[in-house]
Order: C-alpha cells, then structure tokens, then sequence
C-alpha cells in the first residue's frame, strides 16, 4: 500500500503545480486501524507446512489470482490467521508464505486446511505476465516536434 500523495523528491519539492513543501504527515497519524474481517471471502489456498513459525499454502484459485503483499488471511470462521508475506513459485504453480498473528501458531494447522482472503486483496495473473512494449511513451499521438520561430542566439532586439 502507498499513497501517491507521498511521492516526489526526498526534500519536498516537486509535488505538483504549486512546487513547495507541503506537510506531508511526517508521523502525525494514528496509523493504520485493524484490519476486520471482510465482507466477502474466497478460499486463496491450502496449507502445506509449517516453516520457520510462518505456513507454506498453495494457491488454489482459477482463474489465478495473486494475493496482494500484507493482505489479511482469514480462516473459514473469519479468524484472523496472519498476512501474506510472500509468494513465489512458477507462473503454474504459485505458493505464499503467511506471517501468522500473534498467538497463532503456523504448526497448529493440518496439511490441506483451507485459508481464504478478501476479494478486495487479489491481483489477476496478467498484471504480473503482460510484457511492456519498448520505448514506453506510446499513445501520446503525434506532436508538433521541436525547432519552429523563437529559438535563436541573443538577448532579444535588433542591436542597431
């Protein structure tokens, strides 16, 4: 997650038309609030094992559809399991690892249990397979072009 409005330059300028260096909220929150259980759920995966006090889960979804980076992973009930925190694997063949929530053990969980996430929290497969033309300034359409009146040497006037 990243808000736009934090982008620019590390000294503040360059954020748009009006230049300056606006406030930018430099720790001047309350942070990000608890995430509830959400609306609508779909099972993401299954649970392979246990490593390193995360879970291995296999994506089971088709059409595929990759799991955001932090996104809640909830069990059937709506208990909060954890957040992913990575996923890897062959385009075929995707896997996530799952930080578990404090007080949630990752061993506790039996191969082939089933973890699910908000329909809010998934990417289509494309967005991560589609390849980029080259040049990456296409549909601008066509330009004036550069040279035309008023690019000569000097300081204005004649200089009689």
């Amino acid at each position: 997650f990243f808000s736009i409005r934090s982008m620019g330059r590390p000294d503040g300028k360059g954020k748009g038309k009006g230049g300056g260096k606006g406030k930018g909220g430099k720790g001047k929150g309350k942070g990000f609030a608890p995430e509830g259980p959400p609306e609508y759920m779909k099972t993401v995966g299954e649970f392979l094992h246990a490593c390193e006090d995360m879970m291995v889960c296999k994506l089971i979804l088709a059409p595929i559809e990759v799991p955001h980076f932090n996104a809640g992973i909830w069990t059937e009930e709506k208990a909060k399991i954890g957040k992913v925190d990575d996923v890897f694997g062959q385009i075929n063949d995707v896997m996530f690892t799952v930080k578990t929530e404090e007080g949630v053990s990752a061993s506790s969980y039996k191969a082939g249990d089933k973890v699910h996430i908000s329909t809010e929290k998934l990417l289509p497969l494309w967005r991560f397979t589609q390849t980029q033309k080259p040049g990456g300034k296409g549909g601008k359409g066509k330009g004036k072009g550069k040279g035309g009146k008023g690019k000569g040497k000097g300081k204005g006037g004649k200089g009689k």
